[in-house]
């Protein structure tokens, strides 16, 4: 089928719909749709009005030139979308903030029908809007939504240990008990309030994470048509738990369980040397080592993943590459070089993250029972514990947040870097003797 390049006008007295579209090759199963309206009125007989009607990638539609009605042949336009749809956005009004709030509407067929999808939804949400019923037809409950939405938005894109840990914890553990039953479009505000004031002995890290949950189990669900407003949007919460301050160690401390740790697990004495994360010090290759630079490229962490322990990028994809110490390198050279890992398991291949971390408390219980002045830290403390080391001793917190790999420095200010009694106190002792000076 040829298309037009240019539109082409034709007088409706000289309209023959059979020969105009013969000679345009536009096949008659497409014409033979068109109905033939009756004349009537100051019409001759045999005039056709046709109104606007789509064939194929044609489009045609009746126009006005002389008093007389006639038709004009142009190709159709294309969707904008790469996916070949077209779309229309209705504004459903405006937030606290004056910006305006939209919804898109698509359509396979053309602009227009799109166009209409968006009005009657906009006549349903006001109909719905005066009568106080919700307009959208859902069979389903919140329960069946919530975990429809873990399978398909978050289940292929996190790790394993995230999703199991953090979103379905918190879906089935908290979210389903008191949401299940009801229905999305049910839900108001005030319900979702009403959740929060029933949470606050739970930390502000998870109240946070479970307004972030319900944001975007709501808004995908708006997407997909199950629900017109996202109660949670404007929620608030407050927390009346006690902050859990993460255990580190002091400087004597530090000495202490590197010396234990040198001979008997080396990891943790590199974790204290450098801050990695429990997945990048186990995927640590012989490669990443360059010793005429004395560095460490961190390029890749270890997780468990369906019970396999797979390679992964760095969380935030931090790839960094980290100076060593003097000590560092001697440790690392220090370890046998019969594995492609630095520390591989009994077979040669990188360690399960959950079966060395129970290596790693069996191993800080003896150095307990040896100096109970050490406490028994997890690999995140000792972690936390390096990163406090390098601000006690006048790192900056921008110096500390790359070492670390931070993606917020937020998160190196107010987490991992402690203000410990000790430091506070030699701040105001500076300031008195500072100022007896003065006198």
């Amino acid at each position: 089928m040829v298309l037009l390049s240019t539109p082409i006008c034709i007088r409706s007295e000289s309209l023959d719909p059979h020969f105009f579209f013969s000679n345009l090759n536009i096949p008659k199963k497409f014409f033979k749709k068109i109905k033939i309206p009756p004349t009537g009125g100051n019409r001759r007989a045999g005039h056709e009005v046709l109104t606007n009607f789509h064939i194929h990638q044609y489009l045609y539609f009746t126009i006005f030139f002389y008093g007389k009605k006639g038709v004009i042949f142009m190709p159709r336009k294309k969707p904008a979308r790469k996916d070949k749809r077209w779309e229309y956005k209705l504004t459903l009004g405006r937030d606290v903030h004056g910006k305006p709030l939209r919804k898109s509407f698509y359509s396979t067929v053309s602009l227009s029908d799109a166009k209409r999808k968006a009005e009657e939804y906009r006549v349903a949400a006001e109909v719905s809007a005066r009568t106080g019923e919700a307009f959208v037809p859902s069979t389903g409950n919140f329960a069946d939504w919530a975990r429809k939405w873990l399978r398909t938005y978050k289940q292929p894109f996190v790790d394993v240990n995230t999703y199991e840990l953090t979103y379905v914890s918190l879906v089935e553990g908290h979210l389903i008990p008191y949401f299940g039953a009801a229905r999305l479009s049910d839900i108001r505000p005030a319900d979702v309030q009403a959740y929060f004031a029933t949470k606050t002995e739970c930390s502000e890290s998870r109240l946070k994470k479970m307004r972030s949950i319900l944001n975007a189990l709501f808004e995908c669900a708006i997407e997909n048509d199950l629900c017109w407003k996202n109660p949670a949007k404007h929620s608030t919460f407050r927390s009346t738990a006690r902050k859990h301050e993460k255990k580190v160690l002091t400087d004597e401390q530090i000495e202490l369980a590197k010396a234990f740790t040198r001979d008997t697990m080396p990891e943790v004495a590199l974790l204290l040397e450098t801050g990695l994360r429990r997945g990048e010090l186990l995927g640590l290759m012989w490669s990443d080592f360059d010793e005429r630079e004395q560095t460490l490229s961190v390029r890749r962490s270890m997780a468990l993943k369906h019970g396999v322990v797979t390679a992964n990028p760095p969380k935030w994809d931090s790839y960094r590459t980290l100076p060593l110490s003097r000590e560092a390198v001697q440790l690392i050279h220090a370890l046998p070089h019969d594995s492609l890992y630095l520390f591989p398991n009994a077979n040669g291949e990188p360690h399960s993250p959950n079966s060395w971390s129970q290596k790693l408390g069996r191993c800080m219980c003896r150095l307990n029972e040896e100096h109970p002045e050490v406490p028994i830290l997890t690999a995140h403390e000792l972690r936390h514990t390096y990163g406090t080391y390098l601000r006690r001793h006048g790192a900056d917190i921008y110096t500390i947040q790359k070492l670390l790999g931070h993606k917020d420095i937020n998160v190196t200010a107010e987490i991992y870097v402690h203000n410990e009694l000790g430091t506070l106190r030699e701040a105001v002792t500076a300031l008195e003797n500072r100022a007896a000076a003065a006198k």
